[in-house]
């Protein structure tokens, strides 16, 4: 009998000892301590608001801190740099867009990654349309008045972008290359700085994004000549869409994350299912919706697509128009 108890004894020690070992061989779940999503803009920013929303409702499902990290600069590059050299462990996420992905690679940036090697694309986040504005002062009221003013005053008209390379400058040379005009490109450092001397009267248009300039649209300090989506704009119904005039030309930008491209894709499916389940939250579409960002939450696969197309497609660009980045 005692030897009995020994034996189970002993038997239950050596169970609980193999419960123990298994307990502390099972892999942590994803992702174990915190997360950084790097955003290549500023505070404040369409995407580091974003990232912030996105990050919050991110932490909640993980139970792990996700922290907002802004690296602007160098038309996003430094925040892709960041993210393409970290540890490919699914804990540094980049809030990227077309610029450092698609954009700069095609117009022979030199860069210190290789957007489509070293980053792997996990999901769509949002979009937002551009519009192309003007001051009342220029009398314009439709894209065929301006484009109308700039075939018979060729060179003489003038844009404004966020810098050469920029998405508002691929905008309006995909429009002077569709419409046939010759207008002069102004660079700024930001977009902003160009949006101001519109308003001033010293530039004749740019492509801006809805959200920044629908209240000086409203106050009647601007003029929309055309939104850039494939339809009007909700928050500019009376605003024609470019796709009315010019079919499939398209002016915006978006959003989208990335990872180190070694991340395990097990882990990379983790993430992408996390974010397009936050992301489909209706309260957090309208609000961004309200904002001129429209909330995408595509999977990765449609995110890689669009990546591809958008390459493609600008350094065709590129080639026809010269367009060297700054």
């Amino acid at each position: 009998m005692r030897q009995r108890r020994l034996f189970l004894s002993a038997l239950l020690s050596f169970t609980g000892l193999l419960a123990a070992t298994a307990t502390q061989a099972q892999p942590h779940p994803f992702p174990n301590g915190p997360v950084r999503l790097v955003v290549l803009n500023v505070a404040g920013s369409p995407p580091d608001l974003l990232a912030r929303r996105l990050g919050a409702k991110l932490a909640a499902e993980w139970k792990s801190p996700v922290v907002v990290e802004n690296k602007p600069g160098a038309g996003g590059a430094i925040a892709a740099d960041t993210v393409a050299k970290a540890a490919p462990d699914g804990r540094t996420l980049l809030i990227g867009a077309d610029g450092p992905i698609t954009i700069l690679p095609a117009l022979g940036a030199t860069l210190p990654y290789d957007a489509q090697r070293d980053l792997a694309p996990v999901a769509a986040l949002g979009e937002t349309e551009f519009v192309l504005v003007t001051h009342p002062g220029t009398g314009w009221r439709t894209l065929g008045d301006f484009v109308r003013t700039a075939k018979a005053r060729p060179g003489q008209l003038n844009y404004a972008s966020g810098g050469n390379g920029s998405p508002q400058q691929l905008a309006a040379e995909l429009l002077k290359q569709r419409a046939g005009i010759y207008v002069t490109h102004i660079p700024y450092r930001a977009a902003p700085a160009g949006l101001q001397d519109v308003l001033a009267g010293r530039i004749d248009a740019m492509f801006i994004a809805v959200g920044a300039a629908l209240p000086q649209i409203q106050a009647g300090r601007l003029v929309a000549l055309a939104s850039g989506g494939a339809r009007r704009h909700p928050l500019l119904p009376n605003t024609p869409a470019l796709a009315e005039s010019y079919p499939d030309l398209r002016a915006g930008t978006w959003f989208g994350l990335f990872a180190p491209a070694a991340t395990p894709p097990a882990t990379l499916r983790l993430i992408e299912a996390a974010s397009t389940r936050a992301l489909a939250d209706p309260a957090l579409r309208a609000e961004f919706g309200a904002q001129g960002v429209d909330i995408t939450g595509e999977p990765g696969a449609a995110l890689h697509a669009r990546v591809q197309s958008e390459s493609a497609r600008f350094a065709a660009l590129a080639k026809a128009t010269g367009i060297r980045p700054d």
